[in-house]
């Protein structure tokens, strides 16, 4: 029974299959907290996301709008977390270490950024699938 139950939490999830986060999502990720991120600027973004590499991973490029183009801001690759209820990255660099989780529901993507340690909002994502 123990090997059965381990078996299962091994598996990917298939409720949350990578194809739902598939695709070009357009949108808004907006400033929540400016006291813990001063320098946070609210944006209008598209997020291409991909499948990744492995099973289960999904790749995505995030784009800000400037003056009509896409700027490049990053790369993330996402997995499902059932702790999380999301599909979680983890950004790194010399000033931050964030996580990354988006929640998907059909057309709809929402999430946010949390900035680490103690998981303290620092932004707001709400997209729509193109």
């Amino acid at each position: 029974m123990l090997a059965m139950v381990l078996l299962v939490l091994l598996q990917p999830s298939t409720t949350h299959p990578v194809s739902e986060i598939i695709g070009t999502w357009q949108g808004t990720s907006t400033c929540a907290d400016r006291v813990a991120a001063p320098a946070c600027n609210d944006e209008v973004i598209v997020y291409d996301v991909t499948a990744g590499a492995a099973s289960g991973v999904a790749h995505q490029k995030a784009y800000k709008i400037v003056n009509g183009e896409r700027e490049l801001m990053g790369e993330m690759d996402f997995t499902y977390s059932a702790a999380d209820g999301c599909w979680r990255a983890e950004f790194s660099s010399p000033r931050v270490t964030s996580i990354w989780c988006l929640s998907v529901t059909g057309k709809t993507m929402t999430g946010a950024a949390w900035l680490m340690p103690g998981r303290r909002v620092v932004r707001a994502v709400r997209a729509g699938k193109q």
